[in-house]
């Protein structure tokens, strides 16, 4: 039998203050494969690109805290990983010297399929991607012809035809993603259809992660589906500032492969105790019963549209917000009625071009704005 375990999004500031507990050491050491979200590029002389959100970089030890540990499949296919441009991204690279680095890089590095073999001799594949967000390869003649670097695309063409044909090379094919709404408990119903449509293709799992907190999983044709991971381990830049709920809990996803794109898919909570800087199993019965009721909505398929639709109606001014800019009414008051108006106009503009392009290029933040207007 081979063993392979998935985690969720990983940023480390202070990664020799940080600790996992003997079980979920013996847990890695035992398994063939160990599969993590690197969720930031380290420090490097990297200068911040331009961008809608945060630029968030993670401590030059991170890489070599996880490989002591024996994770040795990175994904770097995410939302911040381009964040301080090529250097960051070289620097990240380079700075693991076991692990096999997925998902990110030139085109042809970033959407290729990544081989393992098991003790048992198991071909296992790993596709990694992320939604389209500042940093995502989505022009292949382009990105070849200009040497561009940068993140593997989830819609992008090349995703499916891998799955299709390299998907044959291996006796079971992971689609590792990233994507959806942040703080969102449940998946975007056009997620879900496309992770379904993956394994129609021929993917035997798809595992998700990005919304900072733990969603539900189910299985589709026997295959399983989980939605996204949470935070492995996710230092806050503030340590002070109030972070939302289940922020420091999460899922680690084991698959065990006894058959050719056959496995028994176990979930097993985490918690992040920051405060003390160790990761150990959640024994919490709250959390406990808190995923218990994501798997019954997400099952429930009333219950499960009534809450997307009202988040994504809740979410709806918020990004109404980005899309303008902020101050600019402001402006007609404190700067007198047509100055404010020739500053918004002519020299600020009427929108934040960065947030709006974010908005309309990322597929999720598109789909959640469009639920949102309904």
């Amino acid at each position: 039998m081979s063993l392979i375990t998935i985690w969720g999004d990983f940023k480390a500031q202070n990664p020799q203050k940080l600790s996992m507990s003997e079980k979920l050491l013996s847990l890695i050491d035992r398994a063939d494969l160990n599969i993590v979200n690197f969720e930031a590029p380290i420090k490097s002389n990297g200068k911040p690109i331009k961008k809608s959100g945060p630029n968030i970089c993670q401590d030059q030890d991170s890489p070599e805290w996880l490989e002591l540990r024996g994770f040795n499949a990175i994904s770097l296919a995410n939302n911040h990983t381009m964040d301080f441009g090529d250097e960051g991204l070289s620097a990240t690279i380079s700075a693991f010297k076991k692990a096999k680095v997925m998902g990110a890089g030139s085109w042809n590095e970033a959407y290729q399929m990544n081989s393992f073999t098991t003790k048992d001799g198991f071909t296992i594949g790993v596709i990694s991607c992320t939604h389209c967000e500042f940093g995502t390869l989505t022009d292949k003649q382009y990105a070849i012809a200009k040497g561009q670097r940068g993140c593997a695309w989830s819609l992008s063409t090349e995703i499916v035809r891998n799955i299709i044909g390299r998907g044959k090379e291996c006796d079971f094919l992971i689609v590792f993603q990233h994507g959806g709404i942040e703080y969102m408990d449940q998946p975007l119903p056009e997620w879900r259809e496309i992770y379904k449509h993956w394994i129609d293709m021929g993917a035997d799992a798809v595992i998700a992660s990005h919304p900072h907190v733990p969603q539900g999983w189910e299985y589709y044709k026997g295959k399983p589906i989980c939605y996204s991971l949470g935070n492995f381990c996710f230092n806050q830049l503030n340590p002070k500032k109030e972070v939302p709920a289940h922020w420091y809990d999460s899922l680690c996803c084991t698959l065990d492969i006894e058959k050719p794109h056959e496995c028994k898919m176990t979930i097993r909570p985490l918690w992040y105790d920051y405060k003390n800087g160790y990761i150990c199993d959640n024994e919490r019965e709250e959390f406990k019963q808190h995923i218990a009721h994501l798997n019954e909505t997400l099952n429930n398929e009333k219950a499960y549209d009534e809450y997307v639709n009202k988040f994504c109606k809740n979410l709806y001014p918020f990004y109404l917000g980005q899309f303008s800019r902020s101050g600019w009414v402001a402006n007609l008051f404190s700067k007198g009625f047509l100055k404010g108006i020739a500053e918004g106009v002519l020299g600020r503009g009427l929108f934040n071009k960065v947030h709006a392009l974010n908005n309309l290029q990322c597929e999720s933040h598109r789909w959640a704005i469009l639920r949102g207007m309904k």
